[in-house]
């Protein structure tokens, strides 16, 4: 073989570029999908159609899968979207299907949650979208419930390229995980407003200027006062559309609020900042630092934090800060958490 040909797909690896999987357990019974649905036969390497759009699924042909040792089903990339609208309005079965292992369901939850926001932010008018992202919330906090160890499980899957839909669901899955753990908040109606607060905590950034958002350079006053107007933007749009709680609520307007009071809106200080919201600080500057944005690269975890702990200080509750690295778990570079001090 010449050295140039290792770099070369084989007819194999080609095909496999035009089909994604997906477990079985996420097409449901009773459901029509509008989307042709895949087998792969390994001899010969090939996709076989094996249900086409709009035929219904039963239980007999799930069963007939289970029982010939098929766990997945593959889709054309093109039909990706279609595929997620139906994940979208099946997510509550997929998540309470026995069938669907966690450590499978948790990235159909993330990658749902994303496309949703992302969907929300393009059109954020569109009392519709939000309330589909209100939907999402409810099998995040799922997710997290079921999961041991949700830290590993989040992290694994967050997305380190910096757009304000990923971003929003970071913070959300992030900021219920650290909730159940830091605050002992184990219930799921409490978890979802502090989900629903989280995931659309940014939302008032879609009024806001691109080139002001993506600015490489330092802000304007002027700018930077049309920034800091996001979280009422975003409070105004939301409360069209879905009934928020008080907490929701405060997260969405004050996460952007600083422990030693120069933070915005209100300027708020101390314990006049509510202990969810005071951890919604940490958690959306955490992702934010370790994520690349337009004008500045990712840290890494042990870097976000040290730059919270010495060049942000005043900025966060100290138990909050210093519970959050805890949450993270344990790492050699941060066992010595005096930089909080």
């Amino acid at each position: 073989m010449r050295e140039d040909e290792s770099n070369i797909p084989t007819e194999e690896e080609e095909a496999k570029e035009e089909f994604f999987p997906l477990p079985l357990a996420v097409m449901q019974p009773g459901t029509t999908a509008p989307i042709d649905l895949y087998l792969y036969e390994h001899d010969p390497p090939r996709y076989l159609l094996y249900k086409r759009a709009a035929t219904p699924l039963t239980d007999e042909i799930r069963q007939r899968l289970l029982d010939n040792g098929v766990e997945e089903l593959y889709v054309r990339t093109e039909d990706e979207d279609a595929f997620y609208e139906y994940v979208e309005e099946q997510i509550h079965a997929i998540m309470a299907d026995d069938l669907l292992p966690l450590d499978q369901a948790v990235p159909i939850v993330y990658q749902t949650g994303i496309r949703t926001m992302k969907t929300v932010l393009e059109d954020p008018r569109s009392g519709e979208n939000v309330k589909k992202a209100a939907k999402v919330v409810e099998p995040i906090v799922d997710a997290v419930l079921k999961s041991e160890d949700p830290v590993a499980d989040i992290t694994s899957l967050i997305a380190h390229d910096y757009y304000t839909y990923t971003h929003c669901m970071n913070v959300c899955v992030l900021l219920v995980a650290a909730s159940r753990e830091l605050l002992g908040i184990s219930q799921q109606t409490p978890l979802r407003t502090i989900g629903l607060g989280a995931l659309l905590h940014d939302l008032g950034k879609s009024r806001i200027s691109e080139d002001i958002l993506n600015k490489p350079g330092k802000l304007t006053e002027e700018e930077f006062a049309e920034i800091k107007r996001h979280p009422e933007y975003g409070l105004e749009l939301a409360r069209r559309y879905v009934s928020l709680t008080d907490t929701a609520a405060r997260i969405m307007k004050n996460h952007h609020e600083h422990y030693d009071g120069s933070g915005y809106p209100d300027g708020l200080e101390g314990d006049q900042i509510h202990p969810v919201v005071r951890l919604s600080t940490v958690v959306d500057v955490y992702d934010a630092l370790t994520t690349k944005r337009p004008y500045a690269p990712a840290s890494t975890p042990y870097e976000a934090l040290t730059i919270m702990a010495e060049k942000m200080k005043g900025h966060f509750g100290l138990n909050e800060l210093r519970g959050f690295i805890r949450f993270l778990g344990p790492r050699d570079e941060m066992r010595d958490t005096r930089e909080a001090d």
